[in-house]
């Protein structure tokens, strides 16, 4: 008890430090992940993504590129409907298109079936915390967008 304590004390400092950015980005193992960590923190480009559908995804998000150049139907709706270029019902996936009615508060976060998604999604609408995500890149993302 006292040890998750600590974590969570610990967890806090480093969200509230002026670090916290930086120090959010190296915990994720993904290196693409952790490549889009910093090219959307920061005036850094894209170019670091190996995976071409993030790389579009990051580009498009920077105002530097179009949703258009995403591979993934799902993802380049996703993409599209975020920019507000169309709605989330493009989305064949179910988790993918309940984020993204959550993301545009057309509704909630309940919708989405995978619990670190659904936790995640809560955190970012700031309806509950990174500390309930199990999967420990995507805490470290929440953590990273959280701190802004």
């Amino acid at each position: 008890m006292i040890e998750k304590m600590r974590y969570v004390l610990m967890l806090l400092l480093v969200c509230f430090s002026g670090v916290a950015l930086a120090a959010s980005c190296i915990s994720i193992n993904d290196k693409d992940q952790r490549a889009y960590c910093y090219a959307k923190q920061s005036n850094s480009s894209c170019i670091a993504i190996n995976n071409a559908d993030l790389r579009a995804q990051c580009n498009a998000e920077k105002g530097k590129g179009s949703c258009l150049a995403i591979n993934d139907k799902d993802q380049r709706a996703y993409c599209n409907a975020r920019k507000s270029t169309s709605s989330c019902i493009a989305i064949n996936n179910a988790d993918l298109r309940a984020q993204c009615n959550a993301e545009l508060k057309q509704s909630s976060c309940l919708g989405i079936n995978d619990k670190d998604q659904r936790a995640y999604c809560y955190a970012k609408k700031g309806q509950g915390s990174c500390i309930a995500i199990n999967n420990a890149d995507l805490r470290a993302r929440c953590n990273v967008e959280r701190s802004k």
